[in-house]
């Protein structure tokens, strides 16, 4: 249990202080907003009315978010909900810093190449920035934090938008973009294929995650559902729906088990996790994945190849040792190997777009299992144990959801997925009951540590 106790959570216990919403509130909201819309447009890697930016700009921007809380706080003197947010940077760093360890092990022992390590090193450095970023904006905003990064989300695909019709105007825009939702992107003309966002769509399915999970029946929650649906639905991708479905799904039924089958849920939910990655991994490297595809009708777009080809880079054995963080990254830009689809057709080796294979790939036997650990019971058991299964049932169908876009995709160090589930997941930690209590314990603490 612990260490506050039951008998504390009264509601009075859940107000935080809050400043008086002045000029300067707002202007910080404006700010902050433009911030994070110049992130994701960046992230959409699209030419967008304004220039096309380097991917650098969005860490610019991280920097520009924390700038603004550091503002906010010297100005209000406001110190409410920061040692949670403080507490949710820690949770969501742990993978991070793990994965640096254990390839600085590999790293060492392969005597791997200075340039190489910076390399995997700055992926790990850009991650952290983007989870301090969340953490301030949390502190500063409250689980108003979500709406004002949606808004910013909304400017960036309003702005491509944009630049769509003005390339293939109005009419033929709306028609291809109706095409793709009645074949569910089996039909994609070439707008739509400019609307195919390489990094936010996957932010977008955990913002329609996010208002689908809070509707209610007032107008404004409907708008930002319907809002959040628009914008999912204008970069569609068939992986983003179903880990969308299963991540409600698991909300729902998690809601309605008794707390006890609650954990018995979660300790089912690890191990089906841990289970299927590694029967997953299995029918890769034994090459029976092209296989089960084509039995179950799926069209792989070329994935299955992609796997074989990689399936050569790893053992499925506890002394594989493991290859470094970004190998694979620095592999394809390298290498002049080439992969055969089919007879005749080859295509230029890329990243695996597959988390899954490129985590075993690097950090070996045992550091895979870290990676699975430390991205889900870690997380999840930590907010559990510190504010409640309400807070923590937004987490894991954020966690269902991401795991899921690892099976097709390389998310893992995607920018909008991280920053949009770091934001919407402490939102809902924020709004529990407990954290409210564990921010007046810990600051009761803190203000009393001498005594």
């Amino acid at each position: 249990m612990a260490w506050y106790s039951q008998g504390k959570l009264q509601l009075s216990d859940t107000q935080y202080e809050e400043p008086k919403k002045g000029l300067f509130y707002y202007l910080i909201v404006i700010a902050y907003i433009l911030l994070v819309a110049f992130a994701f447009l960046v992230s959409t890697e699209r030419k967008a009315i304004i220039p096309l930016f380097p991917t650098i700009f969005r860490h610019v921007c991280d920097v520009g978010v924390i700038a603004l809380s550091v503002l906010y706080f010297l100005v209000t003197a406001i110190k409410s909900r920061i040692h949670v947010a403080l507490d949710l940077a820690w949770l969501w760093s742990i993978p991070y810093i793990g994965i640096a360890m254990i390839s600085l092990l590999i790293w060492i022992l392969n005597q791997t190449d200075l340039n190489y390590i910076i390399r995997g090193l700055n992926s790990v450095g850009s991650a952290e920035l983007t989870a301090l970023a969340v953490a301030c904006a949390i502190w500063t905003f409250g689980k108003k934090v979500v709406d004002y990064t949606f808004y910013g989300a909304v400017i960036a695909v309003v702005l491509v938008v944009v630049q769509v019709i003005l390339d293939y105007g109005f009419a033929e825009f709306g028609q291809q973009y109706m095409t793709l939702l009645i074949t569910f992107t089996g039909k994609t003309g070439p707008a739509m294929k400019y609307m195919e966002f390489h990094d936010l769509a996957q932010g977008l399915g955990i913002f329609l995650m996010y208002y689908t999970w809070t509707l209610k029946k007032n107008l404004r929650n409907v708008l930002l559902f319907v809002a959040s649906f628009v914008c999912f639905s204008l970069s569609l991708k068939r992986i983003v729906v179903i880990a969308l479905i299963a991540g409600l799904m698991i909300g729902w039924f998690i809601n309605k088990l008794l707390f006890k089958k609650r954990w018995y849920f979660l300790i089912a939910f690890e191990v089906a996790l841990f289970l299927g990655a590694f029967a997953y991994l299995f029918l890769i490297k034994q090459g029976y994945y092209g296989t089960v595809m084509n039995w179950l009708g799926i069209n792989t777009m070329s994935r299955d190849a992609i796997y074989t080809y990689y399936a050569d880079f790893f053992e499925l054995s506890p002394d594989y040792l493991g290859r470094g963080l970004r190998f694979i990254y620095t592999h394809t830009s390298e290498t002049t190997d080439v992969i055969e689809v089919s007879k005749n057709v080859v295509i230029a080796v890329h990243n695996a777009h597959n988390e899954y294979i490129t985590y075993f790939i690097e950090l070996g036997f045992f550091g895979f299992i870290f990676w699975l650990l430390s991205n889900s019971w870690i997380k999840l058991n930590g907010i559990r144990r510190r504010y409640g299964w309400e807070a923590m049932t937004f987490t894991m169908m954020v966690v269902a959801y991401c795991f899921i876009t690892y099976l097709t995709d390389n998310t893992y160090f995607y920018y909008s997925i991280n920053y949009v589930g770091f934001v919407t997941s402490g939102a809902a930690v924020i709004s529990s009951r407990k954290a409210a209590v564990y921010e007046q314990n810990i600051g009761n603490r803190w203000l009393h540590r001498d005594e």
